[in-house]
């Protein structure tokens, strides 16, 4: 749905309402229909109505931020965590196009965002009028758009709303509210109800799953890749353990989705690891050599194909929308996980076949042990990053949040640091840069008893660090760990690859990162030698005002499948 055109109102008939305002009724759609119960803004004058309302009666807890795109991307993390839809309302075509990026990543990672942008008056020419652009024609290529031109279109206009946000697959949606149209009188509902999830008949996921079952116990050496929709409607890692049992009792290997490293414990026998950008080579060998792969909840984007599919390996893919190559089936792929994981999985026939496939799942499970062990080296031009990843493999918290931010030094943390049920992983699959602060931002409010580390490299921490105010005025501040190589290190890569003569504008002149840590409240410290990582990381998990630890890496040791050439 991408509607440019105002909403108007339906013909049906509607439940007795009550008169009340347009800032009204948003916030109790916010609230009773959507289930939000904060709201991520820079504060602006063209929705402050919406403001006063949720100040007033205390309906929603406002998060007032530095930046529109820290709003934002904060506002995706709580809905990563939650499971519900959550909302960030922003001022005009500037705030709009800020907040942009994250409705780019949650419609590249399907996550139920919902922006509400305080729009231009009625009838403002867009090219002369204050801010006027046409939020419809700037946004409505990436999600939803909804205008509301008048109290009546409520109905109709939350009705379009909560169908993208609550569907079978989950997305981002904006809402346009012109300025002068906030006070109006308006009718709206006596009684929200929220609104289930809208998923395939029971059928589909019936008929879905005894098809996978077929499939699985007629392939001799099968590979389940578990994606991201099997959280669709539930927070945390609810699916690990059905995921484990199914797992358990066909006896398959099973590799997480891009970004997913934690839907299923890094220790459980039948993980294999994680397919992502920096997937190891080995990886993808050995899936390449599966004669069956069946992608549960997820699509088969180039990341999840990269270096291993070609027409000979049978791909299945269950989706609510399937796409891509291979055999699509229609259904909701928590239903199937669910009906798998209760009854026969698809277990191979005869203990020849039993044998060949605990031989299969075996080869994966060491082959991830082997990738899993942390083998930093001395360097010339900083510490190796594996040094940080093992460190935080071992003394990571049980009940940890971590959050990444884009960036080739991820590919230490994915390989080395082995999630544990009871972990949270938030990270971008699309690879936007700026989220990993206002993400541990996010986590830091909504999991106040739990300890919170973000992991980012120079570049990102500096556009949207900034969050560190917002964390700082709340109370609630995250452990953050910088990975400075002074350079922007994947574009750096991405040259030498190309053999450019020259680094490309990836080179990085930082400030300093300790003082500049200091000044938002939170203890600092720099490492620069291997010896120094492991006593710094436990400094950093055990403050409880936050901290921040700056490690010097080396960009020869660019990431953690290579390294730069020795003349870059």
């Amino acid at each position: 749905m991408t509607a440019a055109a105002p909403v108007r109102p339906g013909t049906a008939p509607r439940p007795a309402a009550a008169r009340t305002t347009v800032a009204h009724a948003v916030l109790r759609f916010l609230r009773g229909t959507l289930g939000v119960d904060r709201l991520f803004t820079v504060p602006g004058e063209a929705f402050l109505p919406l403001l006063d309302a949720a100040g007033g009666d205390g309906a929603l807890t406002v998060v007032t931020t530095r930046h529109e795109s820290g709003a934002a991307f904060a506002a995706l993390a709580d809905a990563r965590l939650t499971g519900r839809p959550a909302a960030v309302a922003v001022n005009r075509s500037p705030g709009a196009t800020n907040a942009s990026i994250a409705l780019d990543a949650a419609t590249a990672d399907p996550t139920p965002l919902l922006l509400v942008v305080g729009g231009a008056d009625r009838g403002t020419d867009p090219v002369l009028g204050f801010q006027g652009t046409d939020i419809a024609a700037l946004l409505g290529g990436i999600a939803p758009v909804v205008v509301l031109d008048d109290p009546e279109s409520l109905p109709a206009a939350f009705a379009r709303i909560a169908r993208a946000l609550r569907g079978p697959v989950p997305g981002p949606a904006v809402l346009v509210v012109p300025e002068d149209l906030w006070d109006e009188r308006a009718e709206v509902p006596e009684a929200d109800r929220p609104l289930p999830p809208r998923a395939a008949p029971p059928a589909a996921a019936l008929a879905a799953a005894d098809r996978v079952r077929d499939l699985l116990a007629a392939a001799e050496r099968p590979v389940v890749l578990a994606g991201r929709l099997l959280r669709r409607g539930g927070a945390a890692g609810a699916p690990g353990s059905a995921l484990g049992r199914f797992a358990t009792a066909a006896g398959v290997p099973v590799l997480l989705g891009n970004k997913q490293q934690d839907l299923l414990d890094n220790r459980h026998p039948h993980y294999a690891g994680h397919l992502h950008l920096g997937t190891p080579a080995a990886t993808r060998a050995r899936l390449a050599a599966a004669d069956l792969v069946v992608l549960l909840g997820d699509l088969p984007d180039e990341v999840h194909l990269a270096g291993w599919h070609d027409a000979g390996t049978r791909l299945v893919t269950v989706h609510p929308d399937p796409r891509g190559p291979g055999e699509l089936l229609a259904a909701d792929p928590l239903a199937v996980l669910a009906d798998l994981a209760s009854g026969d999985a698809g277990g191979p026939v005869g203990a020849p076949a039993a044998a060949a496939r605990e031989e299969w799942r075996a080869g994966w499970r060491a082959l991830e042990d082997t990738l899993a062990v942390a083998e930093p080296r001395p360097r010339e031009d900083g510490v190796d990053f594996a040094e940080v990843a093992a460190a935080l493999d071992r003394r990571l918290p049980d009940n940890a949040v971590l959050t990444l931010d884009a960036g080739n030094f991820s590919s230490w943390i994915h390989r080395h640091v082995r999630l544990r049920a009871g972990q949270r992983l938030l990270a971008l699959a699309g690879g936007s840069m700026g989220f990993g602060v206002p993400a541990a931002l996010a986590a830091a409010l909504r999991c106040p008893d739990r300890t919170v580390v973000a992991v980012v490299g120079d570049g990102g921490v500096l556009m949207t660090g900034n969050e560190l105010a917002a964390a700082r005025a709340a109370g609630r501040r995250p452990v953050v760990i910088v990975a400075d190589n002074g350079s922007y290190g994947t574009i750096q890569a991405h040259a030498a690859r190309r053999g450019a003569g020259h680094d490309c504008a990836t080179s990085l002149a930082n400030p300093d990162l300790v003082l500049w840590a200091r000044s938002f409240g939170l203890p600092a410290e720099s490492v620069a030698h291997p010896h120094l990582v492991g006593p710094a990381v436990r400094r950093a998990l055990a403050s409880r005002d936050g901290y921040l630890l700056h490690v010097r890496t080396s960009l020869q040791a660019v990431h953690a499948n290579f390294d730069l050439p020795s003349d870059c």
